[in-house]
């Protein structure tokens, strides 16, 4: 790989592919050639005060709120172009992402102290997404197991777990990230953000939806909020941008019977993955790197 990637193997002997970010190691991203460079370009970028920022581990929702945050600032229930993912800080570099003429949702699966300055100075709208861990890593399991290109990962659900018990995988280790975000979001009497739960958009779409508006300043309305969470019901949703990807781009992302971006969007799928001595474990270790913290999560 390139000097910008780095090629390892986990203890089962699967390849794990991570573009070197110095204090984490991030996916491959093909576009970034530098990713600590990388990473200084995003401390840097130029914002606009009306932008909306969208933060969280990788699979806490991101596509989902990323849909919804759209809608709600164009003020209708219509689709975003795929162009729209031009906002997606991690994989594209400064100068491929949409230009500021207009009011933008960037996210970004970073660390906090890697975030825009001008988050602070302009007072940016942060959107902070979180979701069960146990829900989390099944979904990132399945997401980079499904990928057919730079950041697939060949290992079983079994091995992965392990991984993510012992080291963490993309973006760090999972206690590290939201134990650091927890923290930091306590401090930071500037910040201008509100948290999302996926397991509260999933249980009251639209009174979710309608904090969002009320956060976002727009009033947009309850009618419009209904809309909306019919739109992005999961199963619509999932119909309509899986629609809107080529054939061919399709094949190039994913492999054959690979879910997509949009898989099940449930709370509670863990079950279905986790043994009864996995979750024995898992929940020792959450008591043991949560302890004193506040953080709660839905599980089912």
């Amino acid at each position: 790989m390139s000097g910008a990637h780095l090629e390892l193997k986990d203890k089962f002997g699967n390849v794990m592919r991570f573009g070197i970010g110095g204090d984490n190691w991030y996916p491959p991203f093909p576009l970034i050639q530098d990713h600590r460079q990388h990473i200084t370009e995003v401390r840097h970028l130029e914002l606009r005060p009306d932008d909306v920022l969208m933060e969280g581990f990788p699979k806490t929702g991101s596509h989902w709120h990323h849909e919804i945050l759209h809608m709600l600032l164009a003020g209708s229930a219509e689709y975003i172009l795929k162009l729209e993912y031009k906002e997606f800080l991690d994989f594209f570099p400064e100068k491929e992402l949409l230009p500021s003429d207009r009011p933008r949702v960037l996210f970004t699966h970073f660390r906090y102290n890697h975030l825009p300055l001008q988050v602070w100075e302009k007072k940016v709208k942060v959107v902070y997404l979180t979701r069960s861990p146990k829900d989390t890593w099944v979904s990132f399991y399945n997401h980079f197991h499904g990928s057919a290109g730079f950041s697939n990962y060949d290992g079983t659900w079994n091995h992965f777990l392990e991984v993510m018990m012992d080291t963490g995988f993309y973006y760090g280790d999972w206690f590290d990230y939201v134990l650091d975000w927890e923290a930091r979001l306590a401090a930071d009497k500037e910040l201008n953000y509100i948290i999302s739960s996926f397991e509260d958009l999933k249980l009251d779409p639209v009174g979710q939806i309608q904090n969002l508006d009320k956060f976002l300043g727009l009033n947009r309305g309850r009618e419009l909020c209904e809309r909306i969470a019919e739109a992005c019901k999961f199963s619509n949703m999932k119909a309509v941008k899986d629609a809107q990807t080529p054939s061919e781009m399709e094949r190039k992302i994913w492999k054959q019977n690979a879910p997509g971006f949009y898989r099940k969007g449930e709370v509670g799928d863990w079950k279905n993955w986790f043994t009864v001595a996995q979750n024995e474990a898992f929940d020792e270790m959450y008591e043991k790197r949560i302890a004193g913290s506040q953080l709660t999560y839905r599980y089912q």
